[in-house]
């Protein structure tokens, strides 16, 4: 009797399904654009390609409009939507969007501090915006720019193109990458920070979980406890990859306290973070001169719950 193996499901597979599950969460979502720190102007505006699919362009003011280029050469469905998002940085002078045609004409001018501004929730990204109001109308092939301003061209803004809603697998793989960076640019969250220092907890937190669930499941099996006294003298290989993570840990609590080092939270947690240090050097250099018998069950439990500790009040910070 021939018995067929069973096909692994490969990288590739694994990442369609990926791409798949991201493209059918994002189906009502813009293509998001970060154009944070462009310089543009009239003479060299953003070209927006595809004018008729939905996508969201993130920017910041910094003393000069924005300018953006919109071509067809045949007629199409024009779209233009002004948002603000609501976030740390946003002006009280709202923004404008003035749409203009090629000979300079206006086609119409959005926003302003004279309009009315809606407050809406973006379900893909999870953010909140306050939505002004929208230009949709059919025009004939040409050019067409759009100027997005404020009195003292100061703030963020979000300027949404296109009606068609289009998500394709490409743009699912530019958006992993896109929208964690807009999410810091432009709503102020911190997303390299917690990404490093949650890299370094996962580590660190993540070696001292297989060291404590090893000991903790030792007490009931002799044979279990013999294996873990051998892979103390393995310990040597988890220590380094420990050590990295919490190297990684204390460099980056270290640049969240300097921006605000007279937060009592935080410094308590700087101090928990100082004893599970400790405790880490002490748990490790006890496991790897351990002998039969002599799991340290205690001291290892104590160490995962003070680590626990550090990352429950590192997130409150944060």
């Amino acid at each position: 009797m021939i018995t067929k193996k069973p096909k692994n499901i490969g990288l590739k597979s694994v990442i369609l399904l990926f791409v798949l599950f991201f493209s059918i969460c994002a189906v009502s979502a813009h293509q998001p654009r970060l154009e944070v720190g462009v310089n543009s102007s009239m003479t060299n505006p953003i070209v927006v390609k595809n004018p008729e699919i939905s996508q969201a362009w993130y920017g910041k003011l910094n003393g000069q409009p924005d300018y953006y280029m919109i071509s067809s050469d045949k007629p199409f469905e024009l779209f233009a939507n002004i948002l603000v998002p609501q976030s740390p940085g946003i002006s009280s002078d709202f923004m404008s969007a003035q749409i203009t045609d090629s000979s300079g004409k206006t086609l119409a001018l959005l926003g302003g501090n004279q309009s009315s501004w809606t407050p809406m929730f973006e379900e893909f990204g999870g953010d909140y915006y306050l939505q002004g109001p929208t230009f949709d109308q059919n025009v004939s092939a040409g050019t067409y720019y759009i100027k997005v301003f404020n009195h003292n061209n100061t703030g963020k803004y979000s300027l949404a193109t296109g009606a068609i809603e289009a998500f394709p697998a490409d743009e699912s793989l530019k958006s992993i990458i896109s929208i964690p960076l807009l999410k810091e640019q432009i709503f102020g969250k911190p997303v390299t920070i917690l990404f490093f220092e949650f890299l370094g907890i996962i580590l660190a937190l993540g070696t001292i979980m297989v060291l404590f669930v090893m000991t903790f499941m030792a007490r009931k099996s002799e044979e279990l406890a013999e294996t873990i006294v051998k892979f103390g003298t393995a310990v040597k290989w988890f220590r380094p990859m420990m050590w990295l993570g919490i190297t990684i840990t204390t460099i980056v609590w270290i640049y969240v306290m300097s921006k605000d080092p007279l937060n009592i939270v935080g410094l308590v947690n700087s101090i928990v973070l100082l004893i599970a240090i400790i405790l880490s050097w002490y748990v490790g250099s006890k496991i790897s001169k351990m002998k039969s018998g002599k799991i340290p069950i205690i001291s290892t439990t104590i160490l995962v719950l003070i680590w626990w500790l550090f990352v429950y009040w590192a997130i409150a910070v944060i």
